[in-house]
């Protein structure tokens, strides 16, 4: 029996899936979507045999997370897992689910985990059949544009920022800075807000406003606190609250939570190894590149060469660290 760790609805489960990506001939798609609740990006796709139905773009998602009913409409089978949700350990079923479809992206045998959705969908306000996360979405580039509600598939066109990204087990990372000090955050289309681990940051004071949130596993609060200077390439953050876990964690190869709902756009470049962002006031003829890769193959086949190995080869990139293979994400 496998155990991980969730913090939300967008959590990054650490699990050795077998996907078979597809690739489409279509080399450029957009696919429009709708946003429910703060930041859930819903988009319309098929899961199986079952079509028309309505799928979170969740970046934080490893692996992929079936709603029940779906799983049991598929009469998909497996075994169980244990998950930390924050104060409590729930248990999820590990199923492969023999068919996903998203836009032009097309992925077969996708290791999945099962729950019951149903607190999300409440939230949202919509059903929710399915969190679809990294191991479906890296079969290509892609850019969110949140004031035109779509995304497009394909070659990347250059954001006015972006910034390198690494990548272990199905987390996507990106640093920053806070003041003299240094964070890697995992990119999270499916979180609210920024978020940091307390036990890696204990250099923030400590703060008596609180928020409460939901994942899950249930509520849990969070310590709301400001930084003057939270610099993401050459985009400073700190205007807006940060929140930080008031449980220990232990130690991860990241240190927190990078929300993407607070920007107007954000690439996923797997060709160049970049993510970018324009921000909510800017303009895109301003492009600002922090550093390109070079001589280094197309980022979607390194995902499906970590995916398809099995667990104990996985390695983990030294840009990510060395930290235990378990991950969190946070809404």
């Amino acid at each position: 029996m496998g155990r991980h760790i969730s913090w939300s609805l967008s959590f990054g489960l650490l699990f050795t899936c077998s996907a078979v990506w597809a690739r489409s001939n279509t080399p450029v798609n957009v696919l429009p979507f709708k946003i429910y609740g703060q930041q859930l990006i819903v988009v319309q796709g098929s899961l199986g045999s079952l079509e028309k139905r309505n799928l979170v773009i969740d970046t934080g998602a490893y692996p992929s997370v079936l709603d029940r009913d779906v799983a049991r409409k598929l009469s998909l089978s497996g075994h169980k897992e244990e998950m930390d949700a924050i104060d409590r350990t729930v248990s999820s079923l590990a199923v492969t689910l023999p068919e996903v479809e998203v836009g032009p992206v097309h992925a077969t045998n996708v290791r999945s985990l099962v729950q019951d959705l149903s607190d999300v969908s409440q939230r949202a306000g919509i059903r929710i059949d399915a969190l679809v996360g990294l191991d479906v979405l890296a079969h290509s580039s892609f850019v969110i544009d949140y004031q035109a509600k779509k995304i497009t598939f394909g070659p990347v066109d250059p954001l006015p920022s972006s910034v390198p990204f690494a990548v272990a087990n199905g987390k996507l990372c990106v640093d920053l800075q806070a003041g003299e000090n240094s964070l890697r955050l995992m990119v999270d289309t499916g979180a609210e807000k920024l978020a940091l681990l307390a036990s890696h940051v204990p250099w923030i004071p400590h703060s008596d406003r609180g928020r409460a949130f939901a994942n899950l596993g249930g509520s849990f609060v969070m310590q709301e606190v400001r930084l003057d200077t939270l610099k993401l390439g050459d985009t400073n953050l700190g205007a807006e609250p940060v929140y930080v876990s008031s449980r220990p964690i232990p130690i991860y190869s990241f240190d927190g939570f990078l929300s993407t709902i607070q920007f107007r756009q954000v690439a996923f470049d797997f060709e160049r190894k970049q993510f970018g962002w324009m921000t909510k006031g800017e303009r895109k003829n301003r492009v600002n590149v922090a550093s390109k890769s070079k001589g280094t193959p197309p980022f979607a086949a390194a995902i499906v060469n970590q995916l398809t190995k099995p667990k104990e080869t996985v390695s983990v990139p030294a840009a990510c660290g060395t930290a235990p293979d378990r991950v969190c994400s946070l809404q």
